[in-house]
């Protein structure tokens, strides 16, 4: 990962990857890729999980993550440097220019990311929350230099920023979707390894290999289509009789036999995405509680059944994020009888079990096998006496505002995935006091200290050590339940070779190279 020195303003290339030759482009070759219709007009704001994988072939930012290691090298910056992280320069290659022939330059970044902050509710906003002046139509942090050169400073040190950088919602714009932003909802202008040709992301999105690219890696393809299937299932038919090339999420009923079905034609690893159980703190006070029904989840058994590509959680944080810790959750084992000591330890304390405890989910959603296996082994464990009753939310739009007004009088179904590979970006978002995703309200002002100083840090090694801490301090607490880490499972035709994937589990589309 991009690392800093206290000590002195060193370039960042020093401790990055080395980028590879570009191999050759082919001519004449195009390749069909799966992908899921976005919530609404797909833009850097809401470069989600669905659209999100056209975005990043449209885009090259300051830094990109080797699909392989996730660890960050540079692209459009020819440096960053920073003696305090804190205050960051940032100089970029010069010549590189967007898809309308204009050139990038440090302007389009500023604008860019103020536009996109701006949008306040909007999906990625949040990732810019740690720049002075976030929250205001111009971000105070933000200063352009000259035409190569721009400033950030952030609202206090914050160790992992630039590994942020890497998320396509830091891209830079041109100058004319800075001054019609429409524009770009009709036909966007990147500055990537790919441009739009065709651009309907609820349906087909046509890309066509960029020649004008300036970056290290090049397309070795001439034509990316991103098709929107009805769901996984047609999707996984349309691989096996050769009418698609690339699935990226391998529906889990036929991952017990993709391998087979594709004659080894498959990527299988973990993945950066996570299930839990949240718990609002004022229905679940009692922490002796919170970890006996923890312990009462058969999480092997629960994910064997329905779940063959996913694998038990034994801690808050994805293994693929820079400082994660196998096993660091001593609660998150299947113990029952550990579980029912912790049970009635918690009724030591005062605690009075109630009639049932409502486990919400969304009703349109694959969640109600897992959320049923989860009531059924906790009603097992405790023969009764804890009692989780499934309840459902009729759409998944209804079920997100009534997590975000905090109406549901019970516990409910959450999943994160890493906006960026670092132990942080679990353990920030998701439970610091005030943190945008902490639908628990979880506070505990040790933990919010532990990451302030980890994020001042200057040393990735005492930063990693101080964030794990803070990750013990959530085991003793059990704001919220782990439950299994999914995997990211794919497959591909016979037309493409050894496919790489991005850390949020997205093709790479310049490591597509016909076969």
């Amino acid at each position: 990962m991009v690392s800093r020195s206290a000590a002195a303003v060193l370039p960042l290339v020093c401790c990055l990857l080395a980028v590879p030759a570009p191999a050759r482009a082919e001519s004449g070759t195009g390749v069909t890729v799966s992908t899921c219709p976005p919530y609404g007009p797909l833009t850097l704001g809401e470069a989600g999980v669905c659209g999100g994988d056209v975005l990043d072939a449209l885009f090259t930012g300051l830094v990109e993550y080797d699909p392989r290691t996730s660890r960050a090298t540079y692209a459009m910056a020819r440096s960053i440097s920073t003696k305090d992280n804190r205050r960051f320069t940032v100089r970029l290659r010069e010549g590189w220019t967007f898809h309308d022939g204009t050139e990038v330059k440090a302007h389009n970044f500023v604008d860019a990311w103020n536009q996109t902050a701006a949008a306040g509710k909007s999906g990625t906003a949040f990732l810019f929350e740690d720049i002075k002046g976030y929250g205001s139509r111009v971000m105070s942090g933000l200063k352009v230099v000259d035409d190569h050169t721009f400033t950030i400073e952030l609202k206090r040190p914050f160790g992992p920023f630039t590994q942020k950088l890497g998320h396509v919602a830091f891209s830079p714009l041109p100058d004319s979707a800075l001054k019609s932003p429409a524009s770009f909802r009709r036909e966007p202008v990147g500055n990537g390894p790919f441009r739009a040709v065709t651009w309907a992301p609820g349906t087909e999105t046509v890309l066509e290999r960029y020649d004008g690219y300036a970056g290290p890696s090049k397309a070795q393809i001439d034509k990316i289509t991103y098709r929107v299937y009805p769901d996984d299932y047609t999707a996984y038919a349309e691989l096996l009789n050769g009418g698609l090339d690339f699935l990226a999420y391998v529906p889990p009923v036929k991952l017990d036999r993709f391998a087979k079905d594709l004659d080894g034609r498959v990527i299988n690893r973990p993945g950066g995405v996570i299930q839990e159980i949240g718990i609002p703190l004022r229905l679940g006070t009692n922490a002796d509680l919170r970890k006996a029904v923890s312990m009462a989840i058969d999480r092997k058994a629960i994910t064997r059944k329905f779940y063959g590509g996913r694998s038990p959680a034994e801690s808050f944080v994805p293994s693929t994020a820079e400082g994660a810790k196998p096993g660091a959750c001593g609660f998150c084992r299947y113990d029952p009888a550990r579980a029912r000591v912790y049970l009635a330890r918690a009724k030591a304390k005062g605690f009075r079990t109630p009639a049932s405890i409502p486990l919400y989910y969304n009703a349109d959603s694959a969640h109600g096998d897992w959320v049923r296996a989860v009531a059924a082994s906790v009603d097992k464990v405790f023969r009764g006496e804890v009692k989780i009753v499934p309840k459902t939310v009729k759409t998944n739009d209804a079920f997100q505002r009534a997590i975000d007004k905090g109406t549901l009088q019970g516990m409910f179904r959450m999943g994160w995935q890493l906006d960026y590979p670092h132990i942080q970006n679990v353990l920030g978002p998701q439970f610091a006091s005030g943190g945008t995703f902490n639908y628990g309200l979880y506070r505990n002002p040790r933990f919010d200290a532990l990451l302030r100083a980890a994020d001042r840090e200057v040393s990735r090694a005492k930063a990693i050590g101080l964030y794990r801490r803070a990750e013990a301090m959530l085991v003793r607490d059990m704001p919220a339940i782990p439950l299994w880490f999914y995997r990211d499972t794919s497959g591909y035709s016979r037309r493409i070779a050894a496919p790489a994937l991005t850390p949020f589990g997205w093709l790479d589309p310049v490591s597509v190279r016909p076969a």
